[in-house]
């Protein structure tokens, strides 16, 4: 049975904690604390003795449990170690990590650059307030407003945060909504931030695992095996990812109402990670251009959802500055509220010469939609230069062997490597010694114990969001030098 609703958006315990509290309680409190050695001898009143061997115990002792705990799940953060550090030796192609190499947006560098240098507004590159500055708020306001969500995005900024990039944006919304023992579901493969976040707040992951259907070759949801996830009276929080890291799937409108109806029965709230939303390829057409008919549709627009979403956004995705740092959030403003009391004790404020400069990029953006008199979310250039990159490396990648699941969206190509006969992580490690070509085996993208299955190690991500002579060069690399089991 559904739970009862609340009469005000949830948030965790540990934002409650704060309000009352200046400081953050330790956030995991099922894994062992640690413990320092015994003192060699009673102490007199007021005089000091040193612990026992303290001089000759691992500092590491000193480490708290959330840390601790992380680093005990050495298993994925190892392996993508190994394989990134194939990606920096010399001669290496890099389509393992997920940086842009082109289009970092110009409009945004200039207006930083002059923000810089500005000596009429000393304020310029000083702290900002904690929402941020009131021009990239106005700016992330008009933004979202000219691009269809005008019913989930206050004029006035009201509801919207800025933060110290996407990454912060997950982080303190999840630490401001999740309590210990709260679920928090998201479908698998997945950005493993996600499940580390769970882990450091005390929350449960639950991961509902996507299966390469055999009809369409693309990735599918068990939305049977989603809504038993989210009808869990632990269930709290959704994140939903749309362009999806890793697979590029691109949620229909159909689907989002679909998992909508699903959280409004079930009292969940969503975050939507949507930070790849003006890189999707169904929209495209052959010149390049698109039609808003195939608009990216965000989940805040979705039926009853918008008291009941945050939405996340990063210059690092959408205007190709992944070193700027700077991203936002958007919801209902007493989520929004608890997540700058969260965000005001990591990083405070987003760079503020970099705020103005990513103010400035939003508002051509909103400057474009609205002389083009397109109210809704369009594919960028890069868009279509990354669409092609996906067609020029999946004729390769089957010329060799691979099958290829094909994306709609997003940063990333999905290979399986079955038919080769080797793991993904032996994979792509002889694709980088033999080819010279980097890439990221999935098995980082999965929680072993999801489903009773075990993580699948077939499966290979390459990055597309690379110049296009880039990805030619690896096209070619890859038929040259195919990689196959003995």
């Amino acid at each position: 049975a559904p739970r009862t609703a609340r009469d005000a958006p949830r948030v965790g315990a540990y934002m409650r904690a704060s309000v009352c509290i200046p400081g953050i309680s330790s956030a995991s409190a099922s894994v062992p604390r640690s413990v320092r050695g015994p003192r060699s001898e009673e102490s007199p009143r007021g005089a000091h003795v040193p612990r026992a061997s303290a001089m000759d115990q691992d500092p590491a002792r000193f480490l708290g449990d959330a840390a601790r705990s992380q680093q005990a799940n050495a298993g994925t953060s190892q392996v993508w170690a190994e394989v990134t550090a194939l990606s920096r030796l010399p001669g290496i192609l890099d389509l393992g990590q997920g940086w842009p190499d082109f289009g970092a947006d110009m409009t945004a560098r200039q207006a930083a650059s002059r923000a810089l240098l500005d000596e009429s507004d000393p304020k310029s590159n000083q702290y900002s307030m904690i929402p941020g500055r009131p021009e990239l708020i106005a700016a992330i306001s008009r933004y979202y407003r000219a691009t269809g969500s005008a019913d989930a995005v206050h004029a006035d900024g009201g509801n919207v945060l800025v933060t110290s990039s996407g990454t912060e944006a997950v982080y303190a919304t999840m630490q401001a909504t999740l309590s210990p023992g709260d679920e928090c579901v998201f479908l698998e493969p997945f950005f493993p931030w996600y499940i580390s976040n769970c882990a450091i707040f005390g929350a449960t992951p639950v991961a509902v695992r996507m299966r390469v259907s055999e009809a369409t070759g693309q990735y599918d949801v068990d939305y049977e095996a989603l809504e038993r996830a989210l009808a869990s009276p632990k269930c709290k929080v959704l994140m939903h990812n749309s362009p999806h890291n890793p697979t590029g799937k691109v949620f229909t409108r159909e689907e989002n109402e679909r998992i909508a109806a699903m959280c409004v029965e079930h009292d969940v709230m969503c975050i939507a990670d949507e930070v790849y939303e003006r890189c999707t390829f169904g929209g495209l057409d052959g010149d390049g251009g698109h039609g808003e008919s195939d608009a990216f549709p965000r989940m805040m627009d979705s039926t009853r959802m918008a008291d009941r979403t945050v939405t996340i956004g990063t210059a690092s995705k959408l205007l190709a500055l992944t070193g700027w740092r700077v991203g936002w959030i958007t919801g209902p403003p007493a989520v929004v509220a608890g997540v700058k009391t969260m965000k005001s004790y990591t990083t405070f404020c987003a760079p503020t010469p970099l705020q103005l400069g990513v103010a400035a990029a939003l508002n051509k953006i909103a400057d474009d939609a609205e002389a083009e008199g397109v109210s809704a979310v369009t594919s960028d250039e890069a868009a279509a230069a990354m669409a092609e990159n996906v067609r020029v490396l999946s004729l390769a990648l089957t010329d060799a062997g691979l099958r290829v699941i094909r994306p709609d969206g997003g940063y990333f190509l999905v290979a399986d490597v079955s038919d080769l006969g080797l793991t993904s992580v032996e994979y792509c490690k002889r694709l980088a010694t033999e080819a010279k070509v980097a890439s990221i085996p999935m098995v980082v993208f999965y929680d072993p114990g999801a489903d009773g299955a075990s993580a699948p190690d077939n499966f290979v991500r390459f990055a597309v969001c690379k110049k296009p002579e880039t990805v030619r060069a690896c096209a070619e690399a890859i038929r040259a030098n195919p990689v196959r089991g003995e």
